[in-house]
């Protein structure tokens, strides 16, 4: 839900904060296959402080080696700092313009009344804070270009690991478009599921880049700086961010342990996850699967004067972060999220004006409802009972009747219909409960 703006580009690159909700969300380590043991008892290689120690080309033929495919061009390589690494991914994600701030404020509003987003948070800050803390480089398609963010002058100790990381995606895009095939993808839930197979294949191969050539993959200081920056960013933010490198690389693996390389490629390519439940649950990708449609008529039942600010798919990833607002809460909410079988959202403001100018949430102006179809009533009524169940534990609310409550002075409600969830959030309970009643259609 609302995967763009500032964050949504930064953390294309970050590696270091993939492991606590991944670790999370799997259940500690199951399913993540011990590293190898070291070849020999050699002392590990000198950490390479400079582009020319880090030897770019003997990267790239153990790259290549590892996932299979060669490089068509050679990418060029610079070292910057983190501020000029950010200066660039801004200007080239086009954030400042008028369309992305606007773009950024719907966002925000809406992560904010879902309660993904704590009040008053700064969105921009928490990109700042990924690129200058946890960012160490990133690969630029369209320039064929491999950035290095190194640190007072030298390269960070990771740097060996993230470009190891990055040459993947430098093959993948060259034997596959993936960009391309990122910038096609429209639908939220489906794009979150590509990137999860684009940055699954590229940590998969960078992990075993580090076994193998026993390659530190951080300094003590950027771990440091990550373990903060972990604490200081909501778990259900946080979880969406690292879904793609911490689930992707187990469904990466797992595609590549039943059907090779060539499986891999199809999930990059001709049978794309079209669902990010594909990547929690790969049989689910392998039967060729679709979404089931869900369809919300909002507007008809709020009435004139409201306007729709956004609408789009709710993913199995999406039900992951709503029912997950800390670590302890990501194995329970797995159950519900891998019954998933389709869903939407529809957020709306009551009136005119820009969407900044209403402090998020804008408890008096906006509303959301979100409807998700499983694959049973059972999960249905799993997912609206542990929404609840965080609402009230961890927002703070009221119950004002059943399935209805008050939370920071405005309403939310859910029900359930056969398979189907609804939950929405208004400016008073007796209009949340309409929304939960009567907007799902067909």
């Amino acid at each position: 839900m609302a995967r763009r703006g500032a964050v949504g580009l930064v953390v294309l690159g970050v590696l270091l904060l993939a492991g606590v909700a991944g670790r999370a969300l799997l259940g500690g380590d199951a399913g993540r296959p011990a590293p190898p043991p070291p070849a020999s008892t050699r002392a590990a290689p000198p950490t390479p402080r400079t582009l020319a120690a880090l030897r770019p080309d003997r990267v790239i033929r153990r790259v290549e080696a590892l996932r299979g495919l060669r490089l068509k061009r050679r990418p060029r390589f610079r070292v910057v700092s983190a501020a000029q690494a950010q200066r660039q991914l801004t200007r080239d994600g086009g954030a400042g313009d008028q369309g992305d701030a606007g773009a950024t404020a719907v966002d925000t509003a809406l992560q904010t009344l879902l309660g993904l987003l704590p009040p008053g948070a700064d969105v921009d800050e928490i990109a700042r804070r990924i690129a200058g803390d946890a960012f160490l480089g990133f690969y630029d398609g369209a320039r064929n270009e491999m950035t290095i963010v190194g640190r007072d002058g030298r390269l960070p100790a990771g740097a060996e690991a993230t470009v190891a990381h990055e040459l993947v995606h430098a093959i993948d895009e060259q034997h596959f478009g993936i960009f391309r095939r990122l910038r096609r993808t429209r639908d939220d839930d489906a794009r979150l599921a590509y990137t999860a197979v684009v940055e699954g294949s590229a940590t998969d191969v960078g992990d075993r880049y580090a076994a193998r050539y026993h390659v530190p993959q951080e300094d003590p200081g950027d771990a440091r700086r990550a373990r903060a920056l972990v604490r200081d960013v909501p778990f259900g933010l946080l979880l969406q961010l690292s879904f793609p490198y911490a689930v992707g690389e187990e469904f990466v693996r797992a595609v590549r342990r039943d059907g090779g390389e060539a499986a891999v490629a199809r999930a990059l390519t001709t049978e794309a996850p079209r669902a990010t439940v594909g990547i929690l649950d790969p049989a689910w990708w392998r039967a060729g699967r679709r979404p089931a449609p869900v369809r919300l008529d909002a507007r008809r039942v709020l009435g004139r004067g409201w306007r729709q600010l956004d609408a789009d798919a709710i993913g199995a990833a999406d039900v992951l972060a709503l029912l997950a607002p800390t670590e302890a809460d990501a194995s329970t909410a797995a159950v519900p999220a891998q019954g998933w079988r389709g869903g939407r959202y529809v957020f709306l403001r009551r009136g005119g004006g820009r969407v900044a100018d209403c402090r998020a949430p804008c408890v008096r102006r906006d509303a959301v409802v979100g409807a998700v179809r499983f694959d049973t009533a059972a999960r249905a009524q799993a997912f609206t009972r542990l929404l609840g169940r965080t609402l009230t534990a961890r927002r703070g609310a009221k119950a004002a009747g059943d399935g209805l409550w008050v939370v920071r002075g405005a309403g939310a409600a859910v029900g359930t219909r056969g398979a189907v969830a609804t939950f929405a959030y208004a400016p008073t309970p007796a209009l949340a409960a309409r929304l939960v009643r009567d907007a799902p259609s067909g």
